[in-house]
């Protein structure tokens, strides 16, 4: 009997495959991006290249300063920093050379000094060292987070009315990081970025609470939202190796740091002309460049258009009239709809004139967007 108990104290259960719940996949991966990735890849096709005369990078640390942990989550910032820097390097095509963490290359190296590795294992042969083989780098960035600052500003407005309850609520924090590039050869600091960014987070809240006779109801719901602290940081590193490298190559930085809003301008742009003319352009103004000469041959010698403010200025048709020989009648117009006193005779028969002006002035001489 002892024997028995002990055998069955020693069998494992039996599990069924069955019982096995199948994890939750959630959303699927994508490429961690931020809004300043597109104007890193625009600098590729002018910094990029491995060309004998491109200049090799390297990332050396970039530490945490801050120095904000608890006993419960541990560290409250990012400890890759020095990732992140090697990601941005990576989408603007430098040529970038390892030297965060070479410990294989080393160990390797140490095995190869001592006739230990190979790299073909049918002929045994061992790796033979050759000196000059490995590239140096020409700069390296080096840096730190420097700064975390919760709570900068915070605010909160509460309102109840009988049983209806509701709350929003705010709160800023900020994050900044010091970067530096360093001339290997001559330990010489070249460029310097220390950037900041604000991090804000926000909370909406509401609730239904009443005691009736014979029971409560008590009803609430709230949404919470905070922009990722870790992903400041990246906002920040990305911004920080953009002005790096524009300002190291004297490169305009105009044209790609506009890149990431000019995708947003360009969809908003997209659906402004499913909408009227004049939502259209009151979304998006346009300055309108001077008509060329030839298109006042075709204009009512009644109308005089302005051609650098667009204004439409008429004139009287009859200019031999007692009392208006020296004297001429305008009236000031945009360049769309009529004023209030365009109730006159001559103003209704050419109308249909101004308007096919207006048209023309705006539409027919591509305007340039500014």
């Amino acid at each position: 009997m002892l024997a028995a108990s002990a055998s069955a104290c020693t069998t494992l259960p039996s599990f069924s495959e069955a019982e096995y719940v199948s994890p939750f996949d959630g959303a699927s991966v994508v490429e961690n991006t931020t809004r300043y990735s597109p104007a890193l890849e625009c600098l590729k096709p002018m910094v990029g290249g491995r060309g004998p005369n491109s200049k090799r990078f390297a990332v050396g640390r970039v530490s945490d300063f801050t120095g904000k942990e608890d006993l419960v989550n541990g560290k409250r910032i990012t400890q890759g920093a020095a990732l992140m820097v090697i990601s941005a390097l990576a989408k603007t095509g430098v040529p970038i050379v390892e030297r965060f963490d070479t410990t294989i290359a080393d160990m390797e190296l140490k095995y190869a000094d001592n006739k230990l590795i190979t790299d073909n294992p049918d002929s045994k042969a061992h790796r033979q060292i050759f000196s000059g083989t490995l590239p140096g780098s020409d700069y390296h960035i080096v840096g730190g987070i420097t700064e975390v600052n919760y709570n900068i500003r915070s605010g909160s407005i509460e309102s109840s009315i009988r049983f209806i309850g509701a709350a929003a609520r705010y709160f800023v924090m900020n994050v900044a990081v010091d970067l530096r590039v360093v001339n290997t050869k001559t330990l010489e600091v070249v460029n310097i970025q220390s950037l900041q960014k604000q991090i804000i987070g926000t909370e909406l809240n509401g609730g239904y609470f009443r005691l009736f006779s014979d029971g409560l109801v008590d009803i609430n719901s709230a949404e919470r939202t905070q922009e990722p602290i870790q992903k400041g940081v990246r906002m920040v590193i990305e911004h920080a190796v953009f002005n790096m490298l524009t300002e190291m190559n004297n490169l305009s930085a105009q044209s790609c740091a506009r890149l990431s809003t000019a995708e947003s301008t360009a969809k908003s742009t997209a659906k402004s002309t499913a909408k009227s003319p004049t939502q259209s352009r009151a979304n998006n103004p346009i300055v309108l460049t001077p008509p060329p000469a030839e298109t006042s041959s075709k204009q009512d010698p009644n109308i005089v258009i302005d051609p650098y403010t667009g204004e439409i200025i008429r004139e009287a048709s009859n200019r031999n009239t007692a009392g208006s020989s020296q004297s001429e009648v305008t009236e000031l117009k945009g360049l769309f709809g009529n004023g209030n006193n365009a109730a006159t005779a001559p103003q209704e028969s050419t109308s249909n004139t101004t308007r096919e002006m207006q048209e023309k002035l705006l539409w027919g001489n591509r305007p340039q967007i500014r």
